[in-house]
């Protein structure tokens, strides 16, 4: 869709300062007007260089109405999580298109071709014969040497020299200052550290580093490599305290959990980034004094068109967590820092739902804010043997149970099709029970899920003996031997 000054209406995807670079393109170029930012992770309305957080991309067919476009770029520099927003991105739109920005001060040579979706930015040079894929990124001041080849999704950092005949394999990443000599094959999914000089060819999935470039490990296609803007204190805008400290990293909260020793999954830091929404910011609270650790997670949510905030825990059963407490713990020099904390970061309100499993919760959060007790939960202690835990059902469960053992088979869900086919039945459910729009979980939530190395996760599938069809299905989350029953769901008919 163009404006009147036939200028294609464009959005940018992403709000760090990634976007920033390109939107600076964007406008040079003076083929684009810009009506705005899609962006997960910042709140809406924000603005970044005068441009409006529009919404995320769920909302792509409604924006796309409202604001007449139809294209735009992806500015997010992790290559692999580029990828799964185009994949967002098309299923909410089938039809987008992708612009590429070229910087005008960029040097191109003679049959050079670029992909779609690629950026190319100040002071680059690209040199005859070159391809460049789809979603490429070649930073400031790279040099890309004649007949070299950058496959989709590939990137240059900035100061990067590419000799001739190079071919960068897609989704590989080539760190900032590092050269590779001519004739040299970079593997699929591959890292080269900065500053390397690279004279061999580097295999798939591989992290090379070193002068000249050694094999430092493997790494997993979606391994992040690099810096996590919105993972740290800096970014959040929260302020530590000075009896609190506030991590938002996936190391240090990792590390904190493992201190402590006793915790549940939804205390993980990769749950928080799954389970959080496009408003909120997951952040830890580590209190510590003398031989005592508490940890707090909670998620950050800014109350629109205030200055204020409130704090929440994650859906599921997180709460304190701490070791180094018995029930003389005097917890005042604690709740003091957290009001403190909360004062000093404007935040209003804190609610965060207990978990049954941690000790010392009461200890911790005593005379401090109101505990309600909302129900039970149902708790099976799988230490006994199973034929002990069958006799304690009650008759009509036993009931169900045997007439199911009938009809179906349960087998762990072992491929795509099966997790396809448990988000469709768990979605199914929630419309049977009403469910509020937030409990429809995306398939890319799950697998984020299922994927996540901060805990073990099992779906078991129901099979039909009869016809095959997958009728129901139940996750299960596995941390520190507690294993949580998370969702489920069974088909209506």
């Amino acid at each position: 869709m163009k404006t009147k000054d036939n200028k294609i209406n464009v959005v940018v995807f992403g709000a760090s300062g990634h976007a920033k670079v390109i939107i600076d393109i964007l406008e040079l170029e003076g083929k684009y007007n810009i009506v705005g930012l899609i962006d997960s992770y910042k709140a809406k309305n924000q603005n970044i260089f005068d441009y409006q957080i529009l919404g995320n991309e769920e909302d792509i067919p409604e924006l796309s109405k409202k604001y007449h476009f139809n294209h735009g770029i992806i500015a997010i520099g992790d290559n692999w999580t580029r990828k799964v927003m185009y994949e967002k991105i098309t299923r909410a739109n089938p039809d987008f298109e992708f612009v590429t920005t070229i910087h005008p001060s960029v040097v191109i040579g003679k049959n050079v071709s670029i992909g779609k979706g690629t950026v190319i930015m100040p002071g680059a040079i690209i040199n005859a014969d070159s391809k460049i894929g789809d979603f490429c990124i070649i930073n400031t001041k790279t040099s890309v040497g004649h007949d070299s080849i950058l496959e989709n999704y590939s990137s240059l950092s900035s100061g990067v020299t590419l000799g001739g005949n190079v071919y960068i394999k897609e989704f590989s990443a080539i760190s900032i200052g590092a050269t590779i000599i001519q004739d040299i094959i970079i593997g699929k999914y591959a890292v080269i550290g900065a500053g390397s000089v690279v004279t061999k060819n580097i295999d798939h999935q591989v992290v090379a580093y070193g002068v000249p470039a050694k094999f430092v490990r493997k790494r997993a296609v979606d391994d992040k490599y690099l810096y996590q803007v919105e993972e740290t204190v800096k970014d959040t805008g929260i302020v530590a305290s000075d009896k609190l400290d506030v991590i938002t990293g996936k190391h240090e909260w990792s590390k904190v959990l493992n201190e402590i020793g006793q915790y549940d999954f939804y205390h993980t830091y990769d749950y928080h980034l799954t389970a959080r929404l496009q408003n909120e910011t997951p952040f830890l609270l580590k209190y510590t004094t003398g031989t005592v650790t508490i940890a707090l997670p909670l998620l950050l949510r800014q109350i629109d068109e205030t200055m204020y905030s409130d704090a929440s825990s994650v859906y599921g059963y997180p709460g304190p967590i701490c070791n180094g407490i018995d029930e003389t713990f005097n917890n005042e020099e604690f709740t003091e820092a957290l009001q403190e904390f909360f004062i000093k970061n404007n935040i209003v309100s804190v609610f965060s739902r207990l978990n049954p499993f941690m000790p010392c919760q009461e200890i911790v959060l005593k005379n401090y804010g109101e505990t309600v007790q909302h129900g039970k939960v149902v708790n099976i202690d799988i230490t006994l043997d199973v034929d002990e835990q069958r006799r304690n059902y009650q008759s009509r469960l036993k009931t169900h149970v045997n007439k199911s053992k009938k009809h179906c088979v349960v087998k762990e869900a072992a491929t795509e099709q099966d997790i396809t086919d448990f988000v469709e039945i768990y979605h199914e459910n929630m419309g049977r029970v009403n469910a509020k729009k937030y409990y429809y979980f995306g398939e890319e939530y799950f697998k984020k899920i299922i994927n996540s190395s901060d805990f073990k996760t099992l779906v078991l599938i129901a099979k039909e003996k009869e016809t095959g069809k997958t009728i129901a299905g139940s996750m299960f989350i596995v941390t520190n031997n507690i294993v949580q029953y998370h969702l489920s769901g069974s088909k209506n008919e």
